[in-house]
């Protein structure tokens, strides 16, 4: 037993996946060795993302609904290049709501936000209430909780020059989140393999957060090009670069295994998300 996040009552809790378990499950079946591996210990192959007790059973149930439709409708054709045009109606707004739900109530509990300023930290309580009373259903409205979604990919000769190594396969395959702050702003910063979203906690001002915006009703969700604020592009650099320094901790050992599984496996290797991007940032700089 224990309390819900969503509904706040005390009830029999479900093992909750942070971010959900379809993101993992593609990220691994993609994988030439058949394994994903995290920034933090290289060296330990991973099978799924972080889950904890988190909500009960009827809330449980009602994620996992919005999870499947984002999943058949948006995430499996995109990341399998079968389609850059997209449908959608009100559940795509639930769906990311209740990812940025799930990432800035853990992050607050796990840490408490301890590098917020004290009005930062206020904003973020006032979004965990926003956000709750959106997925409940008590507002019709995510208010200043409004999703942004981008859809990514590898980048041209001219953008990929002005990042570190290694950033298409960045773009394409890292899985990260992060709660964020600024001196006059602050967000929810979700990455998953071709997606990114955010999710405003305070915003000084709406420059570089409109373009990606996603109606609370309907729309079509496309790949385009979008303006960002400058930190958020450098949230990602620095993910990239945590990504390039984890490559030197891994040891002799699993990299004579990760060797030899892509030798075994070289034509899944090309034709893997991973080699194309290697491949697409290794022709746009040559």
């Amino acid at each position: 037993m224990g309390k819900c996040r969503l509904c706040m009552k005390e009830e029999a809790l479900e093992e909750s996946h942070i971010l959900p378990k379809f993101i993992f499950r593609y990220q691994k079946a993609s994988s030439p060795t058949g394994f994903i591996r995290s920034t933090k210990n290289p060296n330990q192959p991973v099978q799924d993302g972080i889950k904890l007790p988190f909500l009960c059973s009827e809330f449980e149930d009602r994620f996992a609904k919005w999870e499947t439709k984002f999943s058949r409708n948006i995430f499996y054709p995109y990341q399998t290049e079968n389609g850059q045009t997209f449908p959608y109606d009100e559940w795509l707004s639930k769906y990311l709501a209740s990812v940025a739900f799930r990432v800035l109530v853990y992050v607050y509990e796990d840490c408490g936000l301890d590098y917020f300023s004290r009005i930062m930290l206020q904003h973020a309580v006032n979004s965990i209430e926003s956000l709750r009373n959106y997925l409940l259903g008590n507002n019709s409205h995510p208010g200043g909780n409004r999703q942004l979604l981008l859809l990514l990919d590898t980048l041209d000769a001219v953008s990929i020059r002005s990042n570190p190594e290694n950033f298409n396969i960045y773009m394409t395959r890292a899985i990260e989140f992060d709660v964020i702050t600024t001196d006059v702003d602050s967000f929810i910063f979700v990455k998953y393999l071709k997606f990114l979203q955010l999710c405003p906690i305070y915003l000084s001002y709406n420059k570089g957060w409109r373009t990606a915006r996603i109606s609370h009703n309907s729309g079509i969700l496309r790949h385009q090009d979008h303006e960002l604020p400058d930190y958020v592009m450098n949230k990602m650099r620095a993910g990239c670069n945590a990504l390039n320094s984890s490559i030197h901790l891994v040891s002799v050992r699993q990299e004579s295994i990760i060797n030899s599984r892509v030798t075994q496996n070289l034509d899944k290797l090309i034709e893997s998300p991973v080699g194309k991007a290697s491949l697409a940032e290794h022709l746009a700089k040559s």
